[in-house]
C-alpha cells in the first residue's frame, strides 16, 4: 500500500511538472531558467523567437541580456531577490523580471514585449512637448497681439473723446453719433482682448491674486462713468444707489472684482434695448451685496444652468441677434471663485434680470 501511495504521489508530481512545463512552453511571453552560474537550462518557444540564431540551452545569459552583465545570479538565487529590468533586443522592447528560487537553486526570467507601450509612451512625450510649445506660442501671441492692438485703440479712443468734446457746437449731432459709435466699438474690441487674455491666464493658472481693501462704491462709480457713453448710445440710463451708510469696503482682488461688474454691466447694456440699469449696494448680515438689475430681454429657465459656461450664448450661430465671444459670464464665475464670493441670478423673459454678487465684507483674509 505504501509503495502504491508513493508511486501515485510521484505520478502526480510528474503530471504537475509536465503541466507547468507545457504552460511555460505555450506561453506567448518568453521564459528562461538559469542555473547559479548564469547558464540557460530552459527556454520556451517564445524565448527562442527572440534569439532565432542562437542555441539557447547552455548559453550564458550574460551574453544575451546586457542588463545581466553586472548582476550576481547566485546572489539573486540565494537571497530570492526579484529584479525588474527593461531592454531593447533587436527592434523590440522587453520588460524582464528576474526571480530567484533558492529551493530549486535556479533563477527564473519572465519577459514581456512592451514595444507598443514604449511607442505609445514616446508618442505621448512628443505630444506633451508639442502641447507645451503650442501653449507657449499661444501665450506669446496673445501678449504680443494684445499690445499691438491696444496701443492704436487707445489713440483712437483718445482722439474720439477730443473730437466729441469739440463737436458739441461746431459739428451736427449725426457726426457726433458716428464718433460715439467709433469710441464704443473701439472699447468693445479692447474688451474682447481683455476677455481672451483673462481666460488664458485663468486656464493656465497664471492669474496672480492680489488682495487689498476695495471701496466698492468708488469702484462702481467709476464703472458707471465708463459705461455711460455705451448706455447712452442705446438710450439707457445707469443708476447707482449705495444703501450702506458706512464705508462699503471689501477685501478682494481689485482687478478681478472690477472685471466681475464690468462684464455684468457690459452684458446688461448689450441685452437691454430700453429702460434702465440699476446698481444697488446693500448689506445682508455680514456680507456686502450688489444687485445689478436691468429691463432687458431676460434669460430662459432652460439656459440659466448653462449661463456661466465658456463660449456659450443663448442664441448661437451666424443668425444670432447679439454679438460677443461668450466669455464674459464664464470669466465672471471664475473671478467670483477667486474672490470666494457668490453670484445669484433671477430672470424673466421679456422683463429683465437681476444678478446679485455676494461678497464677504467683514472677512479679512488674514491681511
Amino acid at each position: 500500500m505504501r509503495k502504491k501511495h508513493l508511486k501515485a504521489e510521484e505520478n502526480l508530481r510528474l503530471e504537475k511538472a509536465e503541466s507547468i512545463a507545457l504552460f511555460a512552453e505555450l506561453s506567448p511571453d518568453p521564459i528562461f531558467r538559469l542555473d547559479e552560474s548564469g547558464k540557460i537550462i530552459l527556454a520556451n518557444n517564445s524565448a527562442h523567437k527572440i534569439f532565432p540564431h542562437h542555441v539557447l540551452l547552455g548559453e550564458t545569459a550574460q551574453s544575451l541580456f546586457p542588463f545581466i552583465q553586472n548582476k550576481e545570479i547566485k546572489e539573486i538565487i540565494d537571497e530570492e531577490k526579484t529584479i525588474n529590468q527593461s531592454a531593447l533586443l533587436g527592434n523590440n522592447y522587453f520588460q524582464f523580471i528576474l526571480e530567484g528560487i533558492s529551493k530549486l537553486n535556479i533563477c527564473q526570467v519572465y519577459g514581456r514585449d512592451i514595444t507598443e507601450l514604449k511607442n505609445t509612451e514616446s508618442s505621448l512625450k512628443v505630444a506633451l512637448v508639442n502641447a507645451q510649445e503650442s501653449k507657449r506660442l499661444k501665450e506669446f501671441f496673445l501678449a504680443q497681439i494684445s499690445h499691438e492692438i491696444r496701443s492704436p485703440l487707445n489713440v483712437i479712443v483718445g482722439c474720439t473723446d477730443l473730437l466729441l468734446e469739440e463737436s458739441n457746437d461746431a459739428i451736427d449731432s449725426e457726426f457726433g453719433s458716428i464718433l460715439l459709435s467709433m469710441k464704443n466699438n473701439s472699447k468693445r474690441l479692447y474688451r474682447t482682448f481683455d476677455l481672451l487674455l483673462n481666460m488664458s491666464q485663468i486656464q493656465t493658472g497664471k492669474y496672480d491674486v492680489r488682495l487689498e481693501k476695495v471701496d466698492l462704491h468708488a469702484l462702481l462709480k467709476t464703472l458707471q462713468s465708463d459705461y455711460t457713453s455705451l448706455a447712452e448710445e442705446k438710450g439707457l440710463v445707469i443708476n447707482l444707489t449705495n444703501s450702506i451708510k458706512e464705508d462699503a469696503a471689501v477685501v478682494a482682488d481689485h482687478y478681478s472684482i472690477t472685471q466681475i461688474f464690468a462684464n455684468l454691466l457690459d452684458n446688461s447694456i448689450k441685452y437691454t434695448n430700453k429702460g434702465e440699469i440699476n446698481l444697488n449696494i446693500y448689506r445682508s448680515n455680514t456680507n456686502i451685496c450688489v444687485d445689478l438689475t436691468d429691463t432687458g430681454k431676460g434669460i430662459s429657465k432652460e439656459y440659466i444652468n448653462k449661463l456661466f459656461a465658456p463660449f456659450s450664448q443663448e442664441e448661437m450661430g451666424y443668425t444670432r441677434r447679439y454679438e460677443g465671444t461668450g466669455l464674459g459670464l464664464a470669466l465672471v464665475k471664475s473671478f467670483i471663485d477667486i474672490n470666494k464670493a457668490q453670484i445669484k441670478v433671477k430672470s424673466e423673459l421679456n422683463v429683465g434680470s437681476t444678478f446679485t454678487v455676494i461678497l464677504n465684507g467683514d472677512k479679512k483674509w488674514g491681511i
